[in-house]
C-alpha cells in the first residue's frame, strides 16, 4: 500500500471509530438507565451530523490557511477536537451524567463528519484515474475496519478495561492518526480557493443532471429496501443477540471489507461500471436468496455464507459509486461536491429502510427481499449503459 492510500485508510479508520462505538454501546448503556426503547431510538440522531454535513462543507472549500494547506487547515483541528472530547469521554461515566455523554457523542460525531468533507476534498484534488479503485477501498474497507473496532474490539474490551479505558485507547488510536496529518505534508494547490462556492456547487449539481442523482440514490435504495431487515429476521428466527453480532457484525464487517478490497483491484483494471454490473448481480441474487430462505428454519449454516455474500458486493458496490461521485467532483470544491453526491447516495437508504420495513409488516420478509433483489440486479444490468451515457455527457461537458 502506497503512503498516500495508507493515509486515507488511517483517516477512514478514525472516522469509523466513534460511530462503530456509538452503534453498539450507546444503546445498551441508555437501556441500562432506564430509558424506554422510543428514546433509544431516538439516540441515532446523534449522527445527524454525517447527513446535515453539506451545510458547512463549503467552508471546507472556502477557507484554509495556505501553510498548512486548505484541508489539512480543518483535518487538524477537526482531530484535535476528536482527540479532546475522547479524553473528555474518559472522565464522564454515563452513571453519573448521561446528558453529558450523550452532548458529548454529538459532538464527537460533528469532528468526524468535517474530518470526513476535510479528507474527501483532499482525495478528489489529488486522486485520478487508475488510483480512484484502491483510494476506495481504502475508504470503505478502511470506515469499516474502525467501525469495527469501536463496535467490536473496544466493546470487548469494555469489562477488562472499563469504560474510561475504552475511551483512553481510542484517543490514542486518533492520537496516533494526528500524528500521521501533522507529518504529511500537503502538495500546494495549483489555483487558489474558490471565492464563491455556493455558486459552483449549484453549477455542478446541474452539469450532472437529474439521471446521475436518481442514479446515485437507487444506487442505495435497492439493497437497504430489503437489507435493512435483516436483523429483525434474525431475531424472527430466534437468533441471539451474540449470534446476530457474530454472524451480520464480525463475519458480515469483514466480508464488507473484503469485497471493498477486491472491487478496488477490479476498478482499477476493469472500470466502476464493469464492477458495479458484477457486484450488484451478486447481491441482488443474494438477496433473493435471503428472501427465498425467511419462510423455512433459516439454519446458520446457509445464512451465514449468503449474508457474506451480500455483504462482499454490497462493499463492492459502495466502492463502485464512490469512485463514480469522485471521478465526476469538481476538483476545485472537491469536499463540498463529494459531500453532496454522498449525502444523495444516503439519502437512498433513509427513504428505504422505513418503506421496506411498512411493506415487511404487511407482506412479510419474502416479498420485500425479493423485491430488493430485483432493484440490486437491475442496477447491474443497468450499470454499463448508464456509465457509457455518462462517459459521453462528460466528454461533451468538456468540449
Amino acid at each position: 500500500m502506497s503512503r498516500r492510500l495508507a493515509f486515507l485508510f488511517a483517516l477512514y479508520v478514525c472516522q469509523g471509530l466513534p460511530g462503530g462505538f456509538l452503534a453498539v454501546v450507546l444503546p445498551v448503556v441508555l437501556r441500562e438507565q432506564g430509558l424506554d426503547l422510543k428514546t433509544i431510538g431516538l439516540a441515532s440522531f446523534l449522527s445527524a451530523p454525517w447527513i446535515l454535513k453539506f451545510l458547512w462543507a463549503p467552508l471546507v472549500d472556502r477557507f484554509g490557511w495556505s501553510r498548512l494547506g486548505r484541508h489539512r487547515s480543518w483535518l487538524i483541528p477537526a482531530q484535535l477536537g476528536m482527540l479532546a472530547v475522547t479524553l473528555g469521554l474518559s472522565a464522564v461515566r454515563p452513571q453519573d451524567d448521561l446528558m453529558l455523554v450523550v452532548l458529548l457523542f454529538l459532538v464527537l460525531n460533528v469532528f468526524a463528519a468535517t474530518q470526513d468533507i476535510a479528507v474527501d476534498g483532499w482525495a478528489v484534488r489529488l486522486l485520478q484515474g487508475e488510483e480512484l479503485g484502491p483510494a476506495n477501498s481504502a475508504q470503505v474497507g478502511g470506515f469499516k475496519v474502525g467501525n469495527l473496532l469501536g463496535g467490536g474490539v473496544l466493546v470487548g474490551l469494555l469489562g477488562t478495561i472499563g469504560w474510561a479505558g475504552d475511551f483512553w485507547l481510542m484517543s490514542a488510536l486518533i492520537g496516533c492518526v494526528l500524528m500521521f496529518v501533522i507529518l504529511t505534508p500537503e502538495p500546494p494547490s495549483p489555483k487558489p480557493p474558490p471565492q464563491k462556492v455556493l455558486p459552483l456547487l449549484w453549477k455542478s449539481l446541474r452539469r450532472q443532471g437529474l439521471g446521475f442523482w436518481g442514479f446515485l440514490m437507487f444506487a442505495k435504495f435497492g439493497e437497504t429496501f430489503g437489507g435493512a431487515l435483516t436483523k429483525p429476521m434474525l431475531v424472527d428466527h430466534d437468533y441471539t443477540k451474540e449470534m446476530i453480532a457474530w454472524l451480520d457484525g464480525l463475519l458480515g464487517a469483514t466480508a464488507v471489507i473484503a469485497g471493498a478490497v477486491l472491487a478496488g483491484a477490479l476498478v482499477r483494471r476493469r472500470g466502476w461500471a464493469w464492477t458495479l454490473a458484477r457486484c450488484s448481480v451478486l447481491q441482488g441474487l443474494a438477496l433473493i436468496a435471503l428472501g427465498l430462505l425467511t419462510p423455512g428454519s433459516l439454519p446458520v449454516a446457509m445464512f451465514a455464507p449468503i449474508n457474506m455474500l451480500e455483504a462482499a458486493s454490497g462493499g463492492g458496490v459502495a466502492v463502485c459509486v464512490f469512485a463514480l461521485a469522485m471521478s465526476r467532483a469538481d476538483a476545485s470544491i472537491g469536499a463540498t461536491d463529494f459531500t453532496a453526491m454522498q449525502v444523495v447516495y444516503m439519502a437512498g437508504a433513509f427513504l428505504a429502510a422505513p418503506l421496506g420495513g411498512a411493506l415487511g409488516d404487511a407482506a412479510g420478509y419474502l416479498p420485500v427481499f425479493c423485491l430488493s433483489g430485483a432493484m440490486a440486479v437491475t442496477l447491474g444490468l443497468v450499470a454499463p449503459s448508464v456509465g457509457r451515457r455518462f462517459e459521453e455527457r462528460s466528454d461533451t461537458l468538456k468540449m
